[in-house]
């Protein structure tokens, strides 16, 4: 069912049905929209790379990380004027512009494509659920929960029972996902590490957790 609603399914028939779009490239650590006219008119695609959402522009944490497939400002469809959101490219970033008229078009006026909305909203809802879980965790925890949070959403089964993490998720973004002080991340990062439970592997996060391997597995098999 995934497969039959996937961006890439979205994407062709957009194309079909002649929906119009705008292809565009960000660099990296750009504002992704700086327009109050772009925020309140146009959704993004991430086709390539990775986008942080903070809760404000002024913002040192980072609330999550969308991936390629993901909807950017795609909440402001159902309420206009949301300028809390901050997005932000954190790689270079191939995205695809959609004008919210002709998304609500595309997605109402065909009642085949309606299932879009649901893995769409879905998608968006489990960023939402793995920060909940952070009221959850102890302080002391909270940097474990962030790389396992980063490790459903990005990682990629490596060797047996261990996740690697894309370049992009450096160290600065981990943290800044944790909203952990920094003394208090790099007192769990190293305890994390002399536990055996992260490491490094070409300049990359490699997360050593059999559970964390199982789910990345089955993720990557619904895309």
């Amino acid at each position: 069912m995934d497969t039959i609603f996937s961006y890439q399914e979205f994407v062709r028939l957009s194309h079909e049905g002649n929906i119009k779009f705008e292809k565009i490239k960000f660099p990296k650590n750009t504002e992704l929209i700086s327009l109050s006219s772009d925020r309140d008119n146009y959704v993004y695609l991430i086709i390539e790379g990775f986008v942080s959402i903070s809760m404000t522009p002024t913002s040192k944490s980072i609330y999550t990380i969308l991936g390629k497939g993901s909807f950017v400002n795609y909440y402001s469809l159902f309420q206009r004027n949301v300028y809390n959101f901050d997005f932000k490219t954190i790689s270079p970033c191939l995205i695809y512009k959609y004008s919210f008229k002709d998304l609500e078009y595309f997605l109402s006026m065909f009642p085949e494509n309606f299932g879009f909305q649901f893995f769409i909203m879905r998608d968006l809802a489990r960023h939402s659920f793995f920060k909940s879980l952070f009221s959850e965790y102890s302080s002391v925890n909270k940097l474990e929960l962030s790389f396992a949070n980063i490790a459903k959403l990005h990682g990629i089964p490596f060797e047996k029972n261990r996740v690697i993490l894309p370049k992009e998720m450096r160290t600065s973004v981990i943290a800044a996902y944790s909203n952990l002080s920094k003394s208090s991340f790099y007192k769990q990062l190293m305890q994390l590490k002399e536990e055996g439970k992260i490491q490094k592997h070409d300049n990359r996060w490699v997360v050593n957790n059999k559970d964390l391997y199982d789910y990345t597995k089955n993720r990557l098999l619904d895309v």
